[in-house]
């Protein structure tokens, strides 16, 4: 019974994780001016999706969407709309590539470039940036998927492991 719970327990730590490390790691003293955006509940989300369920990502992505536009944005839909989007393209992905780490690896960094630069061009239709595409690149882009990927490298092995065996423990009930 409590084990239905750690899962979106999880996220929702992983959730204001994202708050957190951006508190506790503040760019600029670290990485001078560039900008590291963590996206580790979009990797969750990936995650989950690969080695649990598709519909269990697909309403984390809804419902952390909807809390990530009301805490951390101010245009409410763009993640809403954004995350479950993320999930249902690595499931059309995975479908066509094989399911192990290393391609679930490079999907999320795929996942996480789309993310990216749809929100930047969102931006800039909105007028709220006033960057070109090659500084967006250079200033965020690269920082954000390096951040990203050692994130990923560090909990994917451990993740994948845990969701395996929620995942036989759900179709065993």
């Amino acid at each position: 019974m409590i084990g239905r719970f750690i899962l979106p327990l999880i996220t929702l730590l992983v959730f204001y994780g994202e708050s957190l490390f951006v508190h506790l790691f503040q760019t600029e003293s670290w990485f001078g001016d560039k900008v590291m955006v963590p996206h580790f509940l979009v990797i969750t989300l990936i995650l989950i999706c690969a080695f649990y369920r598709y519909r269990t990502a697909l309403l984390f992505g809804f419902i952390f969407g909807f809390f990530f536009d009301i805490y951390y944005t101010e245009i409410n839909g763009i993640y809403l709309i954004l995350f479950p989007f993320m999930v249902a393209l690595t499931q059309q992905m995975m479908k066509m590539l094989h399911n192990n780490i290393i391609v679930l690896g490079m999907i999320a960094v795929v996942n996480l470039s789309i993310l990216e630069v749809i929100v930047y061009y969102i931006y800039v239709i909105l007028n709220r940036t006033n960057l070109t595409f090659m500084e967006f690149v250079d200033w965020r882009l690269w920082p954000t998927l390096v951040l990203n990927i050692v994130f990923y490298l560090i909990v994917s092995i451990p993740f994948k492991h845990y969701l395996l065996s929620r995942r036989k423990a759900w179709l065993g009930e």
